[in-house]
């Protein structure tokens, strides 16, 4: 497979219906009619585990709320309709940022919440793709923001020259200088986080990826684009319970995030199967030529691969900047097709966390829920 580049993006804190109401025309299984939100958000809403699990028993509402897909993100449409929509890709636990992060570099954490702020950052000795890319001699980069987050909590990876300010991306992908493997972070107001006006991380994403093209490397990169968590926002679809922590909560999935798989060599269409953030890791080794992380949750994911055919060559998006004529919906408008979810008696306990060299850490539990469980 001719692929010679993998760029995995990742923004925060919103849903699949929260951010693509407009591609119900064209198939797409979301949700529509829901009150119109505001750009940018005037709050944050919970959502951490606690929400989550008032989420799941109803006891909390999330917001329900949807961006005008075509006005505001009209760059992230234009994707979604000309590249893959992974329409029931999910964050990979049920909680907020950190521990989804830490699932897309190397598909466990040994936490389900943000770290304190207060205190000095962890350190985990934890396997990683950028790690394994490195001990198999594939050039590797992580575009961060702020602290080097969050791939500064892996100690394999932490104080390495590959962890470049996020600031250095632009020139760095026009140049063509972008290694076989890159991650990319954005601070606020550029990572869509709210109250962010979502329009500018578009841009960001938008500037990022033309500066790709503009090197003459659309047809060669393969794009990963995702968002790590549900930020609080409602989204009408009921994720697969697969894993669950001691107190017999769901824990994985969570809810449902936008994926967008573009480039070159990728397959257009909405797609309906059921996947999760441990897959982008997956889907990096399998178009690296990488061996197993010796992750379970990694190794054993099918990966979307197979969306990637390097006989294609699709046309790049619009320049940044330029218009963004969408294509039309087609007539009559398709139904959804939507996949059932494994059944919940597949679900097993979260196990513990795979340290490099042999080693493990407990399960992640330290947020303990009022579930009136044992």
């Amino acid at each position: 497979m001719s692929i010679k580049r993998v760029i995995v993006m990742v923004q925060e804190n919103h849903t699949t219906d929260n951010y693509f109401r407009a591609l119900a025309p064209y198939g797409a299984n979301v949700a529509t009619g829901w009150p119109v939100q505001a750009n940018p958000p005037a709050s944050d809403q919970p959502h951490d585990r606690h929400a989550y699990y008032g989420w799941l028993t109803g006891q909390h509402t999330a917001t329900r709320t949807q961006f005008d897909t075509e006005k505001v993100l009209p760059f992230y449409e234009y994707l979604a309709l000309t590249g893959a929509f992974l329409e029931n890709h999910c964050s990979g636990f049920g909680t907020n940022s950190t521990p989804n992060h830490l699932l897309i570099v190397g598909g466990q954490t040994p936490t389900l919440r943000n770290p304190s702020r207060t205190q000095p950052p962890p350190l985990w000795d934890m396997p990683s793709v950028p790690g394994l890319a490195q001990d198999a001699g594939i050039g590797w980069a992580c575009y961060t923001g702020n602290s080097n987050y969050p791939v500064g909590f892996y100690k394999q990876l932490n104080g390495s020259k590959n962890l470049i300010p996020n600031s250095h991306f632009v020139a760095d992908a026009a140049a063509g200088k972008l290694p076989p493997l890159t991650y990319l972070w954005h601070n606020s107001p550029e990572d869509e986080h709210p109250t962010a006006d979502v329009t500018i991380g578009m841009n960001k994403i938008w500037e990022s990826v033309d500066a790709v093209v503009k090197s003459g490397g659309w047809d060669e990169t393969v794009f990963l684009l995702t968002w790590d968590d549900w930020g609080g926002w409602d989204d009408h679809v009921a994720t697969p319970n697969v894993e669950h922590t001691p107190d017999g909560v769901q824990l994985a999935y969570g809810p449902r995030v936008p994926l967008l798989m573009f480039g070159g060599p990728v397959k257009a269409g909405i797609d309906s199967r059921w996947s999760t953030h441990a897959g982008i890791p997956k889907t990096v080794m399998q178009l690296l030529g990488l061996p197993k992380l010796g992750v379970d949750r990694v190794d054993n994911d099918p990966g979307l691969s197979d969306l990637v055919d390097s006989s294609l060559h699709n046309p790049p998006p619009p320049a940044y900047g330029t218009k963004v004529t969408l294509p039309a919906p087609p007539q009559p408008a398709p139904k959804p097709q939507p996949l059932p979810a494994p059944s919940a008696a597949t679900s097993i306990p979260v196990g513990p966390v795979i340290l490099r060299g042999g080693g493990t850490l407990p399960p992640p539990n330290d947020v303990p829920l009022k579930t009136g469980k044992p």
